[in-house]
């Protein structure tokens, strides 16, 4: 039973996707990269509330609340934050996208420096940032099937397998086969998370939701309060604000929310969406409730092992249709996400990266290499997962310290005209340097408290050495700042960025 639900979610709902997204449709670069730029309120809230709800926020999340308690809670305030950033900014990428017909965030930065060169570095940057983040949903997709499979094949297997679905399933219907995938991939694991959730009392046998904290407060007294269970810096006050503050600001120059950001159909669908989008908040309520309740019932898992608590719970506590429920949402979870990851990765290589080395290939040449592209980066997300046995949210820290490292470049190109693309690119080197050489890293986190995260001080660094060498540079011309910063002050573009939002 649990075996066939499983078996009958996932696949059939990619199918599904697939031929959906492909029926009646010629699939171009356009349709493949952004949907064709038609998203309507209802796909576009499930494409890009789906890259919010991963794999990361099932498993890394209750990971983090079964290993520390309270420093899990930070996931709260991630899409309220994220929403208030993207109110404002995501308009703005839109409209540079729509209206220079730019479809990944390398195209943005060449068009906004007029420089090509930069648009591949940091596609290029882009790229290795998805591919971390990648491992992520990779990792957790194979964790899933392992749990509620069985030991029986080994962990390279599972990953391999979970590679090549993500591959297939994107492969036909592009960015439009991951929107149909994260409607049923969120409604799903929304039923599934209740009933689990409504359960998880009787399982750790208290009475309710109040009857889950309450023992967990007699078992673990520091659970509610940071720096948590484990204690140290690792955890504690600053650690909880600086990765706070690191998440929203990296949010939307992470480049497939970036490339997600052109499906919309117009600003007002954006900003309609960007209002409710903290309603996905809630989610984390549940995966709360329920790590909490496999902290009683299954304790002891350390580490990466206790990626998999809520699964372990799951498995041992809950009936075997809803393990297959579960199973399935959760390779949906894992799968429509790196879809979407993977997409981007080649739609990067393709767009900024390619035309390098053949100059001006047309629509059909850049479909047919981003195909091969995803098969390739695919094997090399695998490579990198199979490699590798980290808990989920050290994974998802450093993924944020690297890739917040563009924030600057998004954000002064919407904001300062003066910015440069020399400044831009000496900026994201020497934030990256101040991560990954540990002497700077060391020396930057000294300056700061204990616990801050080191892409925050990174952040910083990358600012100063950012504005200084952009004013000691020659500023991009007029049409090239215009990209981020329209001077064209016309009836349309006014009502177009302001139009207000009903409804």
């Amino acid at each position: 039973m649990t075996y066939f639900i499983a078996l009958l979610v996932s696949v059939g709902s990619i199918a599904a996707g697939a031929v959906l997204a492909a029926r009646g449709r010629r699939v171009d670069v356009t349709e493949w990269a952004v949907g064709g730029r038609r998203f309507g309120s209802f796909l576009f809230w499930f494409v890009l509330a789906g890259e919010t709800f991963t794999t990361f926020a099932l498993l890394g999340a209750s990971q983090t609340v079964y290993v520390n308690g309270a420093a899990g809670y930070y996931v709260l305030g991630t899409v309220v934050l994220t929403s208030a950033i993207g109110y404002w900014v995501v308009p703005r990428i839109w409209r540079a996208g729509n209206t220079h017909g730019l479809l990944t965030e390398g195209d943005y930065f060449t068009r906004r420096f007029n420089a090509p060169w930069l648009g591949a570095i940091l596609a290029l940057f882009g790229i290795v940032g998805l591919l971390l983040y990648s491992e992520v949903q990779l990792t957790g997709l194979a964790l899933i099937l392992r749990t509620l499979f069985g030991n029986g094949l080994s962990n390279t297997v599972y990953v391999a397998i979970a590679g090549i679905a993500v591959a297939a399933f994107v492969l036909t219907g592009g960015m439009r086969s991951a929107a149909f995938g994260s409607v049923v991939k969120d409604l799903l694991l929304l039923i599934v998370l209740l009933a689990i959730a409504f359960s998880a009392s009787s399982a750790a046998h208290v009475d309710g939701w109040g009857g889950i904290f309450d023992a967990v407060a007699r078992q673990h007294p520091t659970a509610a309060t940071l720096p948590g269970m484990t204690g140290g810096t690792a955890t504690n006050s600053w650690w909880w604000m600086s990765f706070l503050l690191l998440t929203p600001i990296g949010a939307f120059v992470l480049p497939h929310s970036f490339q997600v950001s052109y499906t919309a159909r117009d600003v007002a669908t954006i900003r309609r969406n960007q209002i409710v989008q903290p309603l996905y908040s809630l989610f984390y309520i549940l995966v709360i409730v329920i790590a909490l309740a496999a902290l009683l019932v299954e304790p002891g898992m350390k580490g990466a092992d206790a990626n998999s608590s809520l699964l372990v719970f799951v498995r041992d506590h809950s009936p075997g249709w809803l393990v297959g429920l579960l199973a399935g949402a959760g390779i949906l979870v894992a799968l429509v996400p790196t879809g979407v990851l993977l997409l981007t990765c080649s739609s990067l290589f393709t767009r900024n990266v390619y035309p390098l080395l053949r100059k001006t290939p047309g629509d059909r040449e850049q479909l047919r290499v981003s195909r091969i592209a995803m098969i390739v980066l695919a094997a090399i997300a695998v490579a990198i997962t199979a490699s590798q046995n980290n808990a989920l949210v050290n994974v998802m820290v450093n993924v944020y310290n690297a890739i917040g490292q563009l924030a600057p470049a998004l954000f002064l190109s919407l904001l300062w005209r003066r910015i440069t693309a020399i400044g831009t690119l000496c900026g994201v080197i020497a934030g990256t340097a101040g991560i990954v050489i540990p002497p700077l890293s060391t020396a930057l986190l000294a300056l700061c408290p204990a616990g801050t995260v080191v892409g925050l001080p990174a952040l910083v660094l990358n600012i100063i050495v950012t504005v200084l060498v952009s004013l000691a540079t020659k500023a991009p011309d007029d049409t090239a700042i215009a990209v981020g910063m329209p001077t064209v002050d016309t009836p349309r573009h006014r009502a177009e960025v302001n139009r207000p939002v009903r409804g």
